[in-house]
């Protein structure tokens, strides 16, 4: 990879709608005199970084439905953004610690590995970095080396995102919602619900509400019905707005 010292435009947005003020800035790095850049991945397409304990901080794994795999994580913030990402239908898929650069900076090495990495449905990359507050960027050093991965990533059309772990959660009933969600991506989604769920888009169109769906997919059983709607939501069938008190009234759009 390469990359050039010509003028990038703004930052493009997340794909997550996240709440609570600006991020960063990045400002073109002059002492960047690396041309040549490697960005790793492991070959299974996993993370290159795996955590289980010996931490001073939390750290664990996340079972993923969307990655179908195990992602690792460490400090709280990562697992709830993770935890965001596994129900955001934006994001079609999600990895974590999945993504190294390798680069000089005023003749030094510079390793960075992302925190998340997020696809959406038209193949964009966005590469997250997840910080608890604005403290964690005080090193100056620190932030020339997320400037440079910037600049690389802004070269080659992906995006590069600093999260702070207020900006994760809109309330605590989004909060609430998306765990309660995530927390059932791998209850099992029959075929007959799926057809039952499409039966009821042919009645009413895409648009329809959490209680007639729920009814829909599993009539007479409205806790097996909101299960597996929540499943859904996962599997990216039906969309909802999550930052809202869910009723029998609310939104849902039908994939």
């Amino acid at each position: 990879m390469t990359f050039n010292a010509a003028d990038h435009d703004p930052l493009p947005e997340l794909l997550l709608n996240l709440n609570g003020g600006p991020t960063p800035k990045f400002i073109r790095d002059k002492h960047s005199d690396a041309h040549h850049v490697r960005m790793i991945r492991a070959d299974a397409g996993g993370a290159l970084r795996t955590f289980n304990g010996g931490l001073a901080h939390e750290n664990g794994w996340f079972t993923s439905r969307k990655a179908r795999r195990v992602l690792h994580w460490q400090g709280a913030a990562q697992y709830d953004f993770l935890t965001r990402a596994e129900v955001e239908f934006a994001v079609v898929r999600v990895a974590s610690e999945s993504v190294r650069f390798e680069f000089t900076r005023r003749g030094k090495k510079q390793v960075y590995t992302i925190d998340v990495e997020l696809v959406a449905s038209d193949g964009t990359v966005t590469l997250i970095e997840i910080k608890r507050d604005e403290r964690d960027l005080a090193d100056a050093e620190y932030r020339a080396k997320l400037t440079a991965v910037h600049e690389i990533c802004d070269e080659h059309g992906i995006r590069f995102k600093i999260v702070f772990r207020h900006q994760i959660w809109d309330s605590l009933i989004h909060r609430r919602n998306v765990t309660l969600f995530c927390s059932r991506r791998f209850v099992t989604i029959l075929p007959e619900h799926l057809e039952r769920l499409y039966a009821h888009e042919r009645q009413v169109g895409r648009d329809a509400t959490f209680g007639s769906a729920v009814s829909a997919i599993a009539p007479g059983c409205p806790r097996t019905g909101e299960a597996v709607l929540q499943a859904m939501t996962v599997a990216r069938r039906v969309e909802m707005d999550l930052t809202r008190l869910l009723l029998d009234t609310t939104p849902v759009t039908i994939h």
